[in-house]
This record gives structure tokens, sequence and C-alpha cells, in this order.
């Protein structure tokens, strides 16, 4: 038939072609067309998708002015980025350098365009309605052609008690206090090195050292250091804390391997003091400081615990005997000056034989005695019952 009838919605735009050429652009509702030489075409468009991406569309809209009636057109400078709103709400950021199309009836917009070779820092309300419209993660940059796989916006968190170091294209640019940031990064690297200013114990655990006699060794370090001066750490050494404890490593190596396992053992403190000579400088010319640092543990092989384990028993058997062997001659001595003193004393000794008497009387029930008390002294006693 000649007669063509369009019903277009409301979210439709058809775009008419007579002869593949362009020639208007229908909005919502019925169109006739007469066409006895089949020259008409219909190109249907979705507005509620926004954004306009067809490239002959595009063509076509800088071609014709009737385009300009429902597509809207933004250009970016190179150094530009725009913050895209519909109906009030963020819908993302546009890419530097970048040509926006959007269909005009598909809502209200808005495009805010910043200037961020000048503008660096973000403000804080403006990241947080970034990150509540989903609009500052990897890949959600506006690009016309291929997305972008970095967040449009750094952003950076720092606790309290830290500090952070701030580096524009390699260049160290402030210190951070704590608190939240916010820092475009579309053209430039962006870099924050966040540092703890607290103490913070090290552990140095499970090192196996020979000692001077050839004993191997199992040895347990703590050490609690503290950052004084982050811009220091930040120049002198990349990672601080393994900085931190390779030194530690190394001088606890030193220390221990220059002694014998029987000097370790009678000066524990000796490792302590050494280590801290060693690493005390070295810290400090790194902006660290060394609060404390402290052999927990010598952990021994099996074998050589056994051994010194019996050397250990030997030693306090040895100490045994010479305590008995002491008190021996101490009672020895005693009984003799006893027999000394009675030899030269009748009166005593017969007071020490009533003791002993009274003692045997103890414990038993009777006694029959014969022939007086010389008797029961010379032995002649009958004893009936015990």
């Amino acid at each position: 038939m000649f007669r063509k009838k369009l019903i277009i919605a409301d979210n439709q735009r058809v775009l008419v072609l007579k002869d593949q050429q362009f020639e208007t652009v229908l909005t919502a509702g019925k169109h006739l067309f007469w066409d006895f030489r089949k020259a008409l075409s219909f190109i249907t468009f979705d507005i509620n998708t926004c954004f306009v991406t067809d490239e002959n569309l595009i063509r076509l809209y800088h071609k014709h002015d009737t385009l300009a009636e429902h597509i809207l057109h933004w250009k970016l400078a190179g150094s530009e980025v725009g913050m895209l709103y519909l109906n009030g709400m963020l819908q993302g950021i546009v890419a530097s350098g970048e040509h926006l199309y959007v269909w005009k009836d598909a809502g209200e917009f808005r495009l805010d365009i910043i200037d961020i070779s000048q503008a660096v820092a973000v403000e804080n309300s403006l990241l947080q309605l970034m990150k509540r419209a989903g609009a500052n993660t990897s890949g959600s940059l506006i690009r016309s052609k291929n997305t972008v796989a970095v967040k449009p916006v750094a952003d950076i968190h720092i606790d309290k008690q830290h500090i952070g170091l701030l580096y524009l294209d390699g260049k160290l640019e402030k210190t951070l206090s704590p608190g939240q940031y916010g820092f475009w990064q579309l053209n430039r690297q962006v870099e924050v090195k966040i540092y703890d200013q607290r103490s913070l114990l090290l552990d140095i655990s499970g090192q196996e050292i020979l000692s001077k006699d050839r004993v191997s060794l199992r040895i347990n370090l703590s050490a609690s250091i503290r950052v004084v001066d982050a811009v220091l750490a930040a120049s002198r050494v990349d990672k601080v804390e393994d900085y931190i404890y390779k030194t530690l490593q190394l001088a606890l190596r030193e220390a221990v391997g220059t002694q014998t396992l029987d000097d370790l053992l009678n000066d524990k403190l000796y490792v302590n003091e050494t280590v801290r000579t060693l690493v005390a400088d070295l810290l400090q010319a790194v902006g660290v400081t060394l609060d404390s640092v402290g052999m927990k543990d010598i952990i021994l092989p099996g074998e050589m615990k056994a051994i010194l384990n019996q050397v250990v028993e030997a030693q306090k058997a040895a100490e045994a005997n010479v305590i008995k062997r002491r008190e021996e001659t101490a009672a020895t001595r005693s009984l003799h000056n006893t027999a000394k003193v009675m030899e030269n004393n009748p009166t005593l000794l017969r007071l020490k034989e009533l003791e002993a008497l009274e003692k045997v009387a103890e414990k038993i029930d009777s006694l029959t005695v014969h022939n007086g008390l010389e008797g029961l002294m010379k032995g002649v006693v009958k004893i009936p019952c015990i």
C-alpha cells in the first residue's frame, strides 16, 4: 500500500529518511504518509536511554538545525569534567575533552563544568554525593567510546592518630591530617602515603640463628617503634615496616652470633642492649624512634634441650650432695662437742641418761624394775606390755 501509518510512543523519536536522506524528526502521536515510490524509511530511538550514541545521528545533528530541537550537546575542554544531573539527581561524571549528546525530552538536564587543572581537591559534600550516586567507581566515567578503568576521584580516608602525605605526579604536595579527602586524578597521578603515629609492636619471630659455639637457636624478638617524621620516612625508604623488620633481624643475628649459648643464658639483657645499640641510629635516620626492644624467649633444639636438662640435673645433684655432706659434718661436729662436755661433767651425763629414759617410757604402758635404779641402768628391765 502507498499509505503508511505510524504510532509513536511518548518515549520514542523517529527519524524520517527519504531516499536515505534526512527529512524530519517525528515525536509522539499518530502520523500518516503517502509513499508512492516507497522512498521513505524510518529509524526509531528510545529517549529513555538519555544519551545519544548513534554516530550517524550525531553526524546529522551537526548538519541539520532541526535535530537541535531534540538533542542537547556539550563540549568539554581537556582540563574540564562535567557533573551531569537529570531532574536534579546526579547521573555521572563526564570525561575531559568529551562531546556529550542527550535527548532533550528525556528530562531536565544540567551539566556543571569543573576545571580540574585548578581544582585538585573535591569538596566533601560533592564527594559524598558522588559516592551515593555510584559515580566514583572504576568504569563509571561517562565517555562516548571506551570506558576508563579508574575512579575519577581518589577517595582518601585518614584515621585519627595517622598522618597522610599527598603526592601529585610524584611530587610531595602537602601533609594531610585525619579526615576524609577527595582529589581529581583524571589528569594527574595521585598518591597518598599514610603513616600511623602511634607506638607499634613489631615481632621478629622464629629466627634460626647459630651461636658462637655453633648451637642452633630459635629466638623471638619484640620491638616497639614509632614514626616521628613521616616526611623523612617517605623520602628515605619505600616500606617503613619492612625496613625496620630487616634492620632488627640483622642486628639480632649479629648479637647472637658473637656469643656462646652459656653467655646468652647467663646475660639475657646482652641481646636487648646490643640490638638497641645497633639499630637506634639507623632507625632515627629514617624518622623512626625505637621505644623498646626485648628478647622474648630462646628455643633450643630437642637434642640440645635434653643435654642441657641433663647438665642442669647433674649440677643440682652435685649441689644437693654438697649440702648433705655439709649437714652431716655439722651434725658429727655437734655430737663430738656434746661428748666432750659430758665426759668432764658426770651430772650432765646423768641428765642425758634420764632424758633418754623418759623418751623410752613414753612408748610403754607398764614397766617392772628389779635391783633399783642401778638395775634399770644396767638393762635388767622386764617390759610386759608395749
